[in-house]
């Protein structure tokens, strides 16, 4: 125990890893006021002020409220009337034929996400109109809009995987949406779910820099040759020095999680959270709610954060200073990402896999993984190969540590 105790001090000492974990907390509030303030704002026109992010998530709140509840046939028809009066209404357009600013300010904005909703059912699931044909839906259709949709997603996963057998992964998925889908103003509550993928990027990387003097720092301070003095101490070292790391991983992701929950419920409170992703993605498959998809990336964020301490270990235990380390954690963690539209589909998969390549949207998608003859839905087998990482590579980092030359 005074040997863990002793490796948690030696990491909260090291200026570079106060730095990295008060920049850690610094993204996330970064973040959180940036989503609030800033991406939930809006600008109506150039003349006038922007509308405050607090004020404009009013706005959208109450304009949800008369749809609040089971979204029927009937009311998604009564909602898209509203859209095809206001196109094939004159009055709305310039003389050149263009919609008015001020129309669409005046009818369509206060529909709020609805107006949404719409555009994406018309363009998913009717997709027989013509480009950017929301308007000429006829809102008739929409009564049946929950057999059709049925319709159009047997149509988009037999475009899209032409195994049966990968079809039928998804088809079960798509056999438990429950309809009518439950409305609300769905999209800040998506907003917040973005700002949980973008801060557990930035603390990975950010961990990284602070774990990478873990084992490296011995060498480079040449204490090494002192703690592998004691040959049957060198593996209770480097127990405590792992042990150090993933308590200061799974604090620092308490914390920022902590941080981005509170911050979201005071700002968007929980409405939305029931609502279906459907919403948004019409073709989903997934039974997932918005609140779901923030428990996922929660989880998530906290399993990277485990596979980058393992990755860390690792470099750390390789490199002959922290510097290399560093650079092993970035290349891993932001450059090979960054590079991986220019490998080959299957190599672009294994790099998916890494602790900041996964991403949430994949629960809107009907990605597949093959292994060993299973097919593992990708939300799955990202999540699941985190701490796979951990386990893997923590062990060998101390093995490499311990078995590591003094010269």
């Amino acid at each position: 125990m005074s040997l863990y105790l002793w490796e948690l001090k030696k990491i909260w000492r090291r200026t570079s890893a106060r730095i990295a974990l008060a920049l850690t907390v610094g993204w996330a509030l970064l973040g959180i006021l940036v989503n609030v303030f800033f991406n939930n704002s809006y600008k109506v026109d150039g003349q006038t002020p922007r509308i405050p992010g607090p004020q404009e998530i009013a706005n959208q709140l109450a304009w949800a409220e008369p749809w609040q509840g089971p979204l029927t046939g009937e009311e998604l028809a009564a909602a898209q009337q509203t859209v095809w009066d206001y196109y094939h209404d004159p009055a709305n357009r310039t003389p050149d034929g263009s919609l008015t600013n001020d129309s669409w300010n005046a009818v369509i904005r206060p529909m709020g996400d609805m107006a949404d909703t719409l555009m994406d059912i018309a363009a998913a699931v009717y997709d027989d109109l013509p480009y950017a044909g929301w308007g000429e839906l006829e809102p008739d259709r929409l009564r049946t809009y929950y057999d059709d949709r049925a319709d159009a997603v047997d149509r988009w996963l037999a475009s899209q995987l032409p195994d049966p057998a990968d079809r039928a992964l998804f088809e079960a998925q798509e056999a438990r949406v429950e309809t009518p889908f439950v409305y609300d103003w769905y999209s800040g509550q998506f907003s917040a779910i973005q700002v949980i993928q973008d801060t557990f990027l930035g603390v990975c990387l950010l961990l990284g820099i602070a774990l990478a003097p873990l084992f490296a720092g011995e060498v480079q301070t040449g204490t090494l040759a002192i703690s592998h003095a004691a040959r049957r101490g060198r593996g209770r070292l480097a127990a405590a020095k792992l042990g150090a790391a993933l308590t200061v991983a799974v604090a620092v992701w308490a914390l920022v999680a902590g941080l981005l929950v509170v911050s979201q419920r005071l700002a968007f409170g929980t409405r939305g959270l029931d609502c279906p992703i459907q919403l948004m993605k019409p073709l989903a498959t997934a039974p997932l709610t918005f609140g779901d998809c923030q428990h996922y990336a929660l989880v998530f964020g906290l399993a990277c954060c485990l596979g980058t301490v393992g990755f860390t270990a690792v470099f750390s235990a390789l490199a002959p200073a922290n510097f290399p380390a560093i650079l092993g954690v970035f290349g891993l963690l932001v450059l090979l990402p960054m590079a991986s539209g220019l490998f080959p589909w299957e190599v672009r998969q294994l790099v998916a896999l890494l602790p900041t390549a996964g991403d949430f949207y994949d629960l809107f998608r009907q990605n597949l993984y093959h292994l060993a003859g299973l097919r593992v839905w990708s939300p799955v087998m990202q999540l699941a190969v985190q701490p796979v990482y951990l386990i893997l590579l923590a062990p060998l980092a101390g093995r490499l540590y311990t078995r590591r030359q003094v010269w």
